[in-house]
């Protein structure tokens, strides 16, 4: 497990700039999802009785004085050897690890969930991370490589006993917690393969295809208190179309009943801060966890008539971007407001 501090980045440029953009997922959105939270450091805010109102503002005040820890961390879409991944950047700002979990977090198997984890890594900006898996300290394994396809999530944990090894397992998630804003841990979703890489600049990563084929970016972070509406940060789509929001249910194979909002139509090009109205926030499917996935998903209008007609016509029309049985994906929390 090697993190590179950046010193070489130069020969990587286009690969970390689009990195954010490329995730992916299984074509069909019948796969597997694991974007989702940790209870450590996660959870509802205490409720504030009305006398602490003075104390409050003043704890706030204290805490806007002090910068919080904050991370970020970007996971391409790759091939592997199912032994070791590739996580493109992360940025800590006071060290540790990133934590790779596969799809059981969602099951609320939140130890056992992580089959992988960096070594210690400095504060600060680190290129091309990479993680053995099935290699963790505190739990045992059966296999020691990934077998078939996956949907991976990384996750920034912090070193909370200053002994740069991650512990998070072993204390029962104690100690190593990870970095979250608002309450809400900090994570990417992308899909590896198992098998060899047709990108021979970038060994083990998946570059999207050629360009003149239609493609589709995609970035969605986390949000708190939704209502009737999600903000979807980034998309990028070749042809235009549209971004429809899915819930868990995507998870079981019900990629129709899983939509639960869907943008206006989009020209081609790239778009900023795009709302989506969410039929019913109450709605979202529920996991065994405190706050509730999203997956975007750009789609493509393939009938020309402006209108998102995926679900009405059960796949045929409007189906989603997709490269070499891929189709681009990304993934979020969400809380719902109260």
């Amino acid at each position: 497990m090697t993190p590179n501090d950046g010193s070489d980045r130069d020969s990587r440029t286009d690969r970390s700039l689009t990195a954010d953009d490329r995730r992916r997922f299984l074509a069909g959105a019948g796969g597997t999802l694991g974007a989702l939270a940790l209870g450590t450091g996660f959870g509802a805010a205490p409720a504030v009785a009305d006398g602490d109102d003075d104390e409050k503002e003043e704890d706030e005040e204290k805490e806007d004085d002090e910068a919080s820890p904050f991370a970020t961390v970007e996971f391409s879409n790759q091939y592997s050897d199912g032994e070791e991944i590739v996580v493109d950047s992360t940025v800590l700002s006071d060290g540790g690890y990133v934590a790779i979990h596969d799809a059981t977090l969602f099951e609320g198997a939140v130890a056992d969930s992580v089959i992988g984890v960096s070594e210690y890594l400095e504060p600060g900006a680190h290129y091309d991370v990479e993680v053995t898996l099935f290699d963790v300290p505190g739990r045992e394994f059966d296999r020691h490589a990934l077998e078939e396809p996956a949907l991976l999530v990384p996750m920034p944990h912090r070193e909370t006993d200053d002994d740069e090894t991650y512990d998070f397992v072993d204390s029962g998630g104690e100690e190593d917690g990870p970095y979250t804003e608002d309450g809400l841990p900090t994570v990417d979703a992308g899909a590896v393969i198992v098998g060899d890489s047709d990108d021979s600049d970038h060994p083990g990563h998946y570059d999207g295809g050629d360009d003149e084929e239609a493609f589709a970016l995609v970035d969605f972070r986390n949000q708190s208190e939704i209502d009737d509406e999600a903000v979807v940060r980034d998309v990028t789509l070749s042809d235009g179309g549209f971004v429809a929001l899915h819930d868990a249910r995507l998870l079981s194979g019900k990629p129709f009943e899983s939509v639960v909002g869907v943008s206006e139509y989009l020209d081609p090009g790239h778009h900023q801060s795009v709302e989506v109205e969410v039929d019913d926030a109450d709605e979202i499917a529920e996991v065994d966890l405190p706050a509730r996935p999203l997956v975007p998903i750009p789609y493509r209008d393939t009938d020309d008539d402006e209108t998102y007609g995926f679900v009405d016509s059960h796949g045929e029309k409007d189906g989603p971007y997709t490269k070499a049985g891929v189709s681009t994906i990304d993934a979020g929390l969400v809380t719902i407001e109260d």
